[in-house]
């Protein structure tokens, strides 16, 4: 091999990504396709009966997270049953480990394929069961929409 064909491969293999065409996404107007494989926030199903949570409030969800980052509260019913009161998550503090869609025994909790959570303030990443299952629903929209029409 004679000297310097090295060298001589390198330059163009680095010309040949040099003058390639840039890929290039203005993410608020124009997001990145997401794959059909990609695992994004914790989504809530709507229950089809009675168009209501399909959470039953047993507290297996909140137990199995690491960070501590559902809330429950529950209460009982007249007829005996557990009824969820106030379902809170802390989408600042999830590490999306996905311990609680395991835990769930009637599969309430969904992997989403969502990941536009863009806010400037800490505190309204706190969601409730109700913007849960809009994102479940409506999985490309903008949880936030208000901070990008201003």
């Amino acid at each position: 091999m004679p000297f310097g064909t090295g060298i001589i491969k390198g330059m163009a293999k680095v010309l040949g990504i040099g003058s390639r065409e840039p890929v290039t996404y203005h993410y608020p107007e124009n997001p990145r396709p997401v794959a059909e494989r990609f695992r994004g926030m914790v989504g809530m199903r709507r229950d089809e009966v009675t168009d209501l949570l399909s959470c039953v409030g047993c507290g297996l969800c909140e137990t199995a997270c690491p960070n501590e980052v559902i809330h429950i509260d529950t209460s009982q019913a007249e007829d005996g049953t557990r009824w969820v009161e106030r379902y809170e998550f802390d989408l600042g503090r999830c590490i999306y480990c996905y311990l609680c869609i395991e835990a769930c025994p009637v599969d309430a909790l969904q992997v989403t394929h969502a990941y536009h959570t863009l806010t400037p303030d800490r505190s309204e990443l706190v969601i409730s069961s109700d913007e849960m299952m809009e994102m479940w629903e409506s999985q490309d929209r903008f949880l936030f929409e208000r901070h990008w029409n201003e």
